[in-house]
């Protein structure tokens, strides 16, 4: 299928130019859309209707794609702050948003592109960032306006991207504590496959380089099901165990001190435990949990502001926007007197 992506590289313009002439621009020179319009015709480009009459039909509505099931979202309060924020960015200049639902790619990938023929949508936030990803290569190739929150692995240059410099994230927790005296550190993590999963796993193993520690073996991957976890913390603590545990963030943290309660182990006394995204769970945990603050609500509204801008302005030039990240530590870290 030919793209706009390929008549911009034959026609040697941008893809936000192809996308212009297809709306018949002022701001296109004649010779420019007649270069344009030839390629079209002889390559077969067919371009796509919903992007092509988006300017004179806007639906004032932003789609939010998650990375999974409607089951995550309802668990996982990232996804709930990271809406907040891109809503009240979106209110403030007189948009809406709609959540997709789909709870593996191709009935994802087919979503997008229903929302988009039926015009219910401008733009997408993608809320994930992951090699292969179906829905960003199809964004892509059809001009749709988009912002990803999350890692720029595809060097786009027509995407926007926002994120946190989850690896210094990773790094600066991690230093916290080996600082604080815990040497044997393991990282749990449930998946490693999108790149927020690869950047936090590539700062623990970097800080335990620096540190002199060996980071070998010390990244444990756990299964969803309440019976793998439960396996994988005996297997962990049959021979001591280790001193502090690192999760991938607050749900996965949340399951984690639970199945620790059940097997009697108490933090911070037998192993102190920290995490990344602060919410409820973390605040609230039993003990308060150490995390690193990634800012969802902020991740949300500056995404929220780009892809607007993006839909009002198809020239905008690719931006790599970093929020940044704190620790805030809490009594889950804390050593016992003496200890």
């Amino acid at each position: 299928m030919v793209t706009i992506k390929d008549v911009a590289r034959i026609a040697g313009v941008s893809p936000s130019t192809v996308s212009r002439v297809i709306k018949d621009h002022d701001g296109i020179s004649a010779a420019t859309k007649k270069k344009v319009q030839k390629i079209m015709e002889e390559s077969g480009y067919a371009p796509n209707i919903a992007a092509r009459n988006l300017v004179t039909n806007q639906s004032n509505t932003i789609g939010l794609v998650i990375k999974s099931g409607m089951h995550e979202v309802n668990l996982n309060p990232f996804y709930s702050e990271v809406n907040l924020g891109v809503s009240e960015a979106c209110r403030k200049e007189g948009f809406s948003t709609l959540t997709t639902s789909a709870t593996d790619d191709a009935s994802l990938l087919a979503e997008v592109k229903e929302l988009i023929s039926s015009r219910q949508v401008d733009g997408f936030i993608l809320l994930y960032s992951k090699e292969g990803d179906p829905i960003a290569a199809f964004l892509s190739a059809a001009g749709f306006p988009y912002v990803v929150i999350g890692k720029d692995i595809h060097n786009d240059c027509e995407a926007i991207y926002v994120d946190n410099d989850n690896v210094q994230g990773a790094v600066s927790i991690t230093e916290l504590l080996i600082g604080k005296g815990y040497s044997k550190i393991t990282m749990i993590v449930d998946n490693d496959v999108f790149a927020v999963a690869r950047d936090r796993i590539r700062g623990f193993e970097m800080a335990m380089h620096e540190a002199g520690l060996s980071a070998m073996g010390r990244v444990v991957k756990c299964g969803d099901d309440p019976r793998s976890i439960s396996d994988m913390l005996k297997s962990l603590f049959e021979d001591g165990g280790p001193e502090a545990l690192l999760t991938l963030d607050g749900v996965l943290n949340a399951r984690i001190i639970s199945h620790l309660y059940q097997m009697k182990i108490r933090i911070p006394a037998d192993v102190a435990t920290a995490t990344f995204s602060d919410s409820l769970l973390t605040k609230f945990a039993a003990p308060p949990q150490t995390v690193v603050d990634i800012f969802p609500e902020e991740l949300g509204k500056e995404a929220g502001n780009e892809v607007i801008t993006l839909i009002r302005d198809e020239d905008k030039l690719k931006r790599i926007i970093t929020v940044p990240t704190r620790i805030i530590e809490r009594r889950s870290t804390q050593k016992e007197e003496g200890g």
